[in-house]
């Protein structure tokens, strides 16, 4: 495994991708949300994320899963050698809150993991959580309103009865960022969806509503750490 980002497909069915890192310690991102449930397993030294104003870390010889869903901002972390692998799955493996569990010194290499590993510790997870049900409807539905619909946040306000001002304050507080910024984010994920789609780069731009290629490449690289030419190579 090379230094930095190396994308793979699992080749199963219930595994939407996976994402190994090693480097000097982890990048810091921006906030972003995933439209599957991202398990994070850390083989040596830690990831941390940013959520709902908290830092939580993970150490070495444990896992997390991120609910489908969920605003989180990886942070950076110390210089030691971190090496770790996301695995993307179905958004019905999620719970209603970040869940760190302890796999020990199962694995040295991330090529040891397999996808029935994955699955089974993501499951373990979930049977230590309660329902993913709580407290998300509420989201779901704003979410649902500003990626399902094109018209201006002006008018999607004032379906919820909302002005454009109080519209944002409620999206910021549910959402974990701007209306625009969630309309943004949404975007970047179907840019990634058409990417492991096969779908060229310039196709996937205009597709996902960017300008051009490199409007898509500075966005995708600041909120993602990696560029759609090194994500589409993989």
């Amino acid at each position: 495994m090379t230094n930095g980002w190396t994308y793979r497909r699992a080749d199963h069915d219930d595994i939407v991708e996976l994402a190994s890192w090693r480097g000097a310690g982890s990048l810091g991102l921006r906030p972003h949300f995933h439209d599957e449930s991202q398990l994070v397993l850390v083989l040596s030294g830690s990831r941390s994320f940013r959520i709902d104003s908290e830092t939580i870390t993970v150490p070495a010889g444990h896992a997390a899963l991120i609910p489908a869903g969920m605003m989180h901002a990886p942070m950076p972390t110390p210089d030691e050698e971190t090496v770790c692998l996301n695995a993307y799955v179905s958004a019905s493996r999620a719970c209603s809150s970040l869940r760190v569990v302890s796999f020990g010194a199962r694995w040295q290499r991330v090529g040891e993991i397999s996808p029935e590993h994955i699955l089974e510790i993501a499951d373990d997870i979930l049977s230590r959580a309660p329902s993913a049900s709580i407290g998300r409807s509420g989201r779901s539905k704003l979410g649902a309103a500003l990626t399902e619909s094109l018209a201006p946040i002006g008018a999607v306000a004032a379906g919820f009865g909302r002005s454009r001002e109080g519209f944002s304050r409620m999206v910021s507080r549910e959402l974990g960022v701007a209306p625009h910024a969630f309309r943004l984010l949404a975007r970047l994920n179907l840019a990634r969806q058409l990417l492991r789609a096969g779908e060229p780069i310039a196709a996937v731009a205009v597709d996902a509503g960017f300008s051009d290629q490199s409007h898509l490449t500075r966005l995708f690289r600041r909120t993602f750490g990696t560029t759609p030419g090194v994500y589409w190579r993989d």
